[in-house]
């Protein structure tokens, strides 16, 4: 059976404070829609053509001309690509020009009018991914702007009822009283990253059209991304995209390497200032946050001075630890009745008052867990230094204490496995592969479960996340929605949503006694 291709995820560069969207093809299914109606126009010029005894020409190629003459440039521009391509010249005419066959204002009319015909009669549907990542952005922070060559944009962005979701519109009608040049030249990008009050290296730039990809380049723009609707990725990249996506699904905001991200320690009073009167929301992980990283996992024990942190952290706080381990063995780990605790990466939770929580769906891949622990110690038992742990609802096979020449065949064996068990999917971690419930549910969904019950009915909680593991990316983007703060302990290998970091254990200890304002230095 052939496996499904998975593209590779596009993060937004840390220095982005502004997002410039083409809308026809981007934002709006709206493209194919223009693509008819030039189709249709230039049908008719050569219907035209051949009754007036003046020669038709190579009749129009759909998407072979659209992409080549058309997509992207403002209607009249497109028109006289079209016809130069034909050998044609045709008088410029008026932009009032009735819409006809004699100038090539009078071309442009016509398709414009085709084009809103179709509109009434068949209407057009916008791109659901994108309109939800523009939310997501804005959520975030992000200044947004719509630009188009089109001067039917504002109708379209109303009839889609997305007008709000941009702070600036750039179109064909503001280009048309401003005297700025179509694409390829940058101008409508720039005019639109001027409004917004950014300089072009803050802004990121999102087109699925060729002429519009070279336009976001020659302006200097902090990121040129490509959507690859019409044209293949190559093709975008050839002309300047610093990345090419296939969907908005597969964009990511806000990701840094480890190096970026402030100190925690050095930004404390920052951090602070975030934080509301009352109690925090503080969830931590258990390896390598509370303990360090041991080559045995039934080695990583809390110290006394850690636990001393925590305890009095739960006096003024509600403080949750958020585990791949099981709940139990994280529990009698800690030994804190005062905690929240989130086992098997947020599967199974429980707190004080009796609070508990199971993910019922993942109940019924249990027996799978149960089949595929068996068929991993029977395939990589004999591999000295592999051990293979299973948890409630997950399978982690260690490999830290592999012969290194030997660790690509653990994670290759791994695979292999893994591919029995359509039910499952693999989790990464530090020397580590993961079988889990192929469900939607991770440390980010328990997260949000957790404050949502930790709320008690108030708002404006900032809920502060510290973990050190590639699992803990999903707890750093849900806490980046609820107005939180994530933490990274020390380099995982792969750029992070977390927004600040903290070296190592001592430096987490280091944190919480500032938290608990036992120490001021």
């Amino acid at each position: 059976m052939q496996k499904e291709k998975r593209h590779q995820e596009v993060a937004l560069s840390s220095k982005i404070k502004a997002l410039i969207f083409d809308l026809d093809g981007v934002i709006t299914q709206t493209a194919s829609v223009h693509a008819r109606a030039w189709r249709e126009m230039f049908e008719k010029y050569n219907d035209h053509r051949k009754k007036k005894g003046q020669g038709s020409f190579t009749p129009y190629q759909g998407q072979e001309d659209y992409l080549e003459h058309i997509d992207g440039k403002p209607r009249y521009d497109g028109v006289r690509g079209f016809l130069q391509s034909r050998g044609i010249q045709l008088p410029e005419g008026e932009p009032e020009d009735e819409p006809g066959y004699d100038t090539v204002c009078a071309l442009g009319n016509l398709k414009n009018e085709i084009f809103q015909g179709l509109l009434r009669e068949e209407g057009f549907r916008t791109y659901q991914a994108a309109v939800n990542k523009i939310r997501e952005f804005r959520k975030e922070g992000f200044k947004t702007a719509i630009i188009s060559a089109s001067k039917n944009c504002r109708l379209i962005l109303e009839e889609a009822g997305i007008a709000s979701l941009f702070d600036v519109r750039v179109d064909g009608l503001t280009a048309g009283s401003l005297g700025l040049e179509g694409k390829p030249a940058p101008d409508i990008f720039l005019e639109a990253a001027r409004r917004l009050k950014v300089h072009p290296d803050e802004a990121a730039i999102f087109e699925d059209a060729l002429a519009g990809v070279a336009a976001g380049k020659s302006g200097k723009f902090g990121q040129v991304i490509g959507l690859a609707r019409s044209n293949e990725p190559a093709r975008l990249r050839e002309e300047g995209a610093d990345a090419v996506i296939h969907s908005f699904e597969e964009l990511r905001s806000y990701y840094h390497s480890f190096e970026e991200l402030p100190s925690a320690i050095g930004q404390f009073e920052t951090i602070q200032e975030k934080l509301p009167d009352g109690e925090p929301l503080l969830f931590l992980d258990y390896d390598g946050t509370l303990t360090p990283i041991v080559s045995q996992p039934e080695d990583a024990n809390l110290s006394e001075e850690m636990k001393q942190l925590l305890r009095q952290a739960a006096e003024g706080a509600k403080v949750a630890v958020v585990s791949g381990r099981d709940k139990r063995d994280v529990e009698q780990r800690v030994g804190l009745e005062a905690l929240y605790y989130a086992g098997s990466h947020g599967f199974e939770v429980s707190g004080p008052g009796g609070l508990h929580f199971e993910y019922e769906k993942g109940k019924e891949v249990l027996p799978v867990l149960d089949e595929a622990e068996e068929t991993l110690k029977r395939e990589l038992g004999m591999i000295e230094g592999v051990k293979v742990e299973r948890k409630r609802y997950a399978i982690a096979v260690h490999y830290r204490n592999v012969a290194e020449e030997r660790a690509e065949e653990v994670k290759q064996k791994a695979e292999k496995v893994l591919e029995r068990y359509p039910r499952l999917k693999k989790g990464l971690g530090k020397k580590i592969v993961e079988f889990k419930p192929k469900l939607d549910w991770h440390k980010g969904k328990a997260v949000h479960w957790l404050v949502n019950k930790l709320q008690e009915g108030r708002d404006g909680r900032c809920p502060v996340y510290i973990g050190d593991d590639i699992t803990d990316e999903d707890a750093f983007e849900q806490v980046r929605q609820e107005n939180g703060i994530g933490i990274l302990v020390g380099d995982h290998g792969e750029l992070t949503q977390a927004q600040y970091r903290l070296a190592d254990v001592d430096e987490v200890k280091t944190f919480l006694r500032k938290m608990l304002k036992n120490d001021t230095s």
